[in-house]
């Protein structure tokens, strides 16, 4: 009767807030594969160190496209750009040959989302140093702000490493400038293109920023800019960032800013806000201070405190708005607990930090107990409906037998759906697996998804679970039992060019990891295609 209460008060809290917020945000509480716990919401802060992934390189493939001609006729096909010879690759089809374009047979392209100019004076890198390309080149079209176009450059030097170049027009009738790597040249161009922002300019000419800092210097330049017009950030329902408002489920308001700090909150479409805190960066987000989150009805339910961008400390918070566990995050991510309160607001722990809690999750309807000892969690068990007890943390988790193998196996015979590469959807699905003693999976269910066929394509292959052994079972007192896993996938689009920001960009591991695959993939092509002619 309890739990029916529970869960009619967040029914109609929900509702007084005009809809249900969002199937891939309200999940409910588990336990992941790093055993990391998922606290009921799906947050922007999630950031697994291991997932299962299923990635898309651009730069090793065609993708559905179309160039325009010297005519501006427009031509449709499968298209990829070549960072060896700086030229677009065009096939009618799969079975058409493979032909090459050049900028200067062309007025530019379109791949998924991504729109490609044709730019001139590109300050290339050869032997001899850099220097200006004689010829027209593609680039992306990565911003407009205040009039300015800003583009993103990617070739192939002469050692074979790719390489990437930032471009500025700043008005309709001016020349393309690259932005130039010495530190002397390039402090005084940023600082003539970005001087009307005081604040910037002094930072650039005080050696704060240098070539590699451009699309961070953009970013922040843009976004005091909205903030002074009083325009917000919009995102799209795969987080990122987008300039129409008809696709946006999302949006960031910068409340305020001080020097190089900008304080953000960001809300649902519906203006249901989501979290708020200060931000010093926004390519990747490098946050400072208290981060707090929000319960649909506005109140705190988390509180993630920051320093020099690194998680330090978390206090979680009942729906009442009494706190509910106080945490410390030590070096490599292990969780110290310093205080847990029942909902009768009474510290459960004793002196060494040992002690349990039953917790009532409320989207789901599950009674959780956590059990502590020496200030850690020790286990976390659930009785499901059969009245059996299923664990989501026990002394020896539940483990996939041969990680790399699976892994491997699924690039074999899992494809990108093609239509999500062309809509460019990303980001995780998570699966709930129970895992049975025997090490059979009984269980699979999507607790959040990304799109119908990601979903479907994941889930048909992981079938497999419930017929073959993978997993070793969980274990207590040396004893195998029934566990519930929440198992991570990464569905991860490597872009030739990777600019556009995204809420992803919030955890700076996941944004460095995104961009260390992307070089690995663009190396690797680079190793199977001709040096590149200069």
């Amino acid at each position: 009767m309890k739990i029916l209460f529970y869960l009619l008060v967040v029914t109609f809290s929900y509702c007084m807030n005009g809809q249900n917020i969002a199937t891939n945000y309200e999940i409910g509480s588990f336990v992941d594969y790093n055993k990391k716990i998922i606290n009921g919401y799906f947050d922007f802060d999630y950031e697994p160190k291991i997932a299962l992934n299923i990635s898309y390189s651009a730069v090793e493939n065609f993708e559905k496209g179309s160039y325009y001609d010297n005519n501006g006729l427009k031509v449709s096909g499968l298209l990829k750009y070549s960072q060896s010879d700086r030229a677009l690759k065009f096939k009618l089809n799969e079975k058409d040959e493979e032909k090459s374009i050049t900028a200067d047979e062309s007025n530019g392209y379109i791949i998924g989302i991504d729109t490609f100019s044709v730019v001139k004076n590109v300050m290339v890198v050869s032997v001899f140093g850099d220097r200006i390309s004689g010829k027209s080149e593609f680039a992306e079209k990565i911003e407009n702000v205040a009039g300015m176009q800003f583009y993103k450059f990617m070739a192939e030097g002469a050692s074979g490493i790719p390489y990437s170049k930032y471009i500025v027009k700043i008005s309709d009738d001016s020349d393309f400038v690259t932005f130039p790597s010495g530190e002397g040249k390039f402090k005084k161009m940023a600082a003539d293109v970005f001087g009307n922002d005081p604040v910037l300019k002094t930072q650039i000419e005080n050696g704060k920023y240098d070539e590699k800092d451009i699309p961070s210097i953009i970013k922040i330049y843009k976004y005091r800019k909205l903030y002074k017009r009083g325009h917000n950030i919009l995102y799209n329902s795969f987080r990122d960032e987008t300039n129409n408002p008809d696709k946006s489920t999302y949006y960031s308001k910068i409340e305020s800013v001080k020097d190089s700090v900008f304080h953000v909150t960001h809300f649902f479409k519906n203006d249901v806000k989501i979290y708020e805190g200060d931000f010093t960066s926004f390519y990747p987000h490098y946050k400072q201070g208290d981060f707090l989150f929000y319960f649909p009805d506005g109140v705190v339910r988390r509180k993630l405190s920051y320093k020099n961008n690194k998680h330090k400390k978390t206090v979680e918070f009942f729906e009442n708005g009494k706190v509910h566990r106080v945490y410390d995050i030590l070096e490599f991510g292990t969780i110290i607990y310093k205080l847990v309160y029942n909902e009768d607001n009474v510290n459960v722990l004793d002196a060494r930090g040992s002690g349990s809690e039953i917790f009532l999750d409320v989207i789901t309807g599950k009674k959780i107990t956590y059990e502590y000892e020496n200030q850690k969690l020790k286990s976390a068990y659930f009785t499901d409906f059969n009245g059996e007890k299923v664990y989501q943390v026990c002394e020896n988790n539940a483990e996939i037998k041969k990680i790399k193998s699976l892994q491997k196996l699924i690039k074999e015979k899992v494809n990108y759906p093609l239509e999500s590469i062309q809509n460019s959807n990303h980001g995780y699905v998570l699966l709930k697996c129970i895992i049975d003693p025997s090490g059979i999976v009984s269980e699979i269910k999507l607790i959040k998804g990304l799109d119908s066929d990601c979903d479907k394509a994941i889930l048909d292959f992981l079938t497999c679970f419930k017929t073959e052994i993978y997993w070793n079972p969980g274990k207590v007192e040396g004893k195998a039992i029934k566990q519930e896993i929440i198992l991570p996938i990464d569905f991860s689009i490597i872009q030739t060019s990777s600019y556009r920001n995204h809420y992803y960009n919030f955890n700076t591991w996941f944004f460095q990891n995104m961009m260390m695959q992307q070089n690995m993939m663009m190396q690797q092509n680079m190793m199977r295609a001709p040096m590149g002619r200069f």
